[in-house]
């Protein structure tokens, strides 16, 4: 079968600025996979940056005999289509990654695949629709009310009507904004103000009363569309949903690190799981109860292909935060858990029922995300040489004025218990004294210890 994997991109990349080091590299993750299935044909398209699927130098992707790679100049997606039915693939899957600011790739991704399918070509991908509702946050908050899947009460503000509203000689009154500000009274604070289109918690807002919450959106940082949200409280955990409608695999939480003010930042979380694998974990957790709920999501959003989603559990209940469908921070986390190289794991997921149920009889080993500053090549390459590393990425941004933005080094390292787990930790923390932060390693053995216990 000639299987071919790929994304789009809405954002001009200029690869002089940014530099990715992946160990292994994707083109060795490709091409492992490529060689233990010689029964299939493997191809790659994608528009720079090409996450998760290709190595890029500059502004070209490193080449490979065993996996043809293809990238994509066109920008519109009938033209991306015609390229891709060209080379006549009798299945395509999106791996929709995403940029900032929005995060609105996979909606391309899916009117590519409606016009593959227009060809005849069988397509795994969102539809644009199911997609759309997951971009816009106070859709996707609307939809899961009406699932029954419990959600945080919540207030929507537009932007147009809040600003133009009460502009009119013959109106006395904005009353939308006035509306909005009487709902926000009924919230039980603090509560968390975004907008409906951002990436990750970019931008976004706790407050702790509801004068904090009009003078934010009354301020001039207000320039979109916002939710208004209850924050919860409780730990913080993401999970990945794996398949098609109707036959969809829920893969146990990880669980998040969260910042000073309640928010898991991406860049700076540190991430420990699966949770649940035990029969004790799954009552403390009430495992079933979450699968329920998110196969019920699943199954009213029509999911089709990969979907990352973030919860809260308060100690009774899970709840959902926001569903990204597409690959995520945590799809290489769930990778080395089960012991694969990610192109493996989307292949046996989507693809492959009879390895995926083999898999999912198989003990998931446990797995810790954290973050390093950016180190030299020489340090990446001791990093991954630990017997216990299993992955390491690392993003500079040369471009980026704040220390924030201007990169990371993702390290991904795994035990079969956490007792390992915990002495593998303390042992990098002793190799790379130098280099570590000591916030991310003494947050990441607070929570090991936590769960250990």
């Amino acid at each position: 079968m000639r299987i071919l994997f790929y994304s789009t991109s809405s954002n001009i990349y200029d690869g002089e600025a940014v530099t990715t080091t992946t160990l292994p590299s994707w083109t060795e993750q490709w091409d492992f996979f490529a060689e233990s299935h010689p029964e299939h044909e493997i191809l790659i398209a994608s528009q720079l940056p090409a996450m998760f699927l290709c190595d890029v130098e500059c502004n070209s992707i490193v080449e490979s005999e065993k996996v043809r790679r293809i990238l994509i100049k066109s920008d519109k997606e009938k033209e991306i289509a015609e390229e891709l039915a060209e080379l006549k693939p009798d299945i395509a899957i999106a791996a929709s990654f995403y940029v900032v600011p929005y995060d609105w790739l996979t909606i391309k991704d899916a009117m590519v695949a409606d016009f593959l399918r227009e060809k005849g070509i069988r397509t795994i991908c969102h539809s644009v629709e199911t997609a759309t509702i997951c971009f816009d946050k106070w859709r996707t908050h609307v939809f899961m009310e009406k699932l029954g899947v419990n959600c945080a009460k919540a207030v929507y503000m537009h932007h147009e009507l809040w600003i133009n509203g009460g502009n009119r000689r013959d109106l006395r009154s904005n009353v939308f904004r006035d509306s909005v500000f009487h709902e926000i009274k009924k919230l039980r604070f603090p509560v968390i103000i975004k907008d409906t289109t951002g990436l990750s918690s970019f931008g976004a807002d706790v407050v702790n009363t509801y004068d904090e919450a009009v003078g934010i959106l009354k301020s001039k940082k207000t320039t979109s569309d916002r939710i208004i949200e209850e924050m919860f409280c409780g730990e913080q955990f993401g999970c990945e949903i794996y398949g098609t409608e109707g036959n969809y695999t829920i893969l146990p939480p990880h669980k998040f690190s969260v910042n000073q003010y309640g928010i898991t930042s991406p860049k700076q979380s540190v991430k420990i799981g699966p949770i649940g694998l035990n029969e004790k974990e799954k009552r403390l957790y009430k495992i079933r109860e979450l699968n329920e709920m998110l196969l019920r999501l699943a199954n009213g959003m029509k999911l089709d292909g990969i979907a990352q989603v973030d919860l809260v559990f308060d100690g009774e209940k899970w709840f959902v935060i926001e569903v990204n469908p597409r690959l995520s921070g945590m799809s290489t986390t769930y990778a080395a858990s089960s012991g694969l190289f990610l192109p493996e794991m989307i292949f046996y997921e989507l693809l492959n029922s009879s390895q995926r149920a083999q898999r999912t009889q198989r003990a998931h080993r446990l797995s810790l995300n954290i973050k390093f500053p950016i180190l030299a090549r020489g340090k990446l390459l001791k990093l991954k040489a630990l017997p216990y590393v299993a992955f390491v990425n690392q993003i500079e941004n040369h471009a980026a004025r704040q220390i924030r933005e201007q990169g990371y080094c993702e390290v991904i390292l795994c035990a079969d218990t956490r007792a390992k787990l915990l002495e593998n930790l303390l042992d990098l923390k002793e190799k790379f004294a130098d280099f570590i932060e000591e916030g991310f390693f003494d947050k990441a053995e607070d929570m090991l210890r936590e769960l250990a216990g």
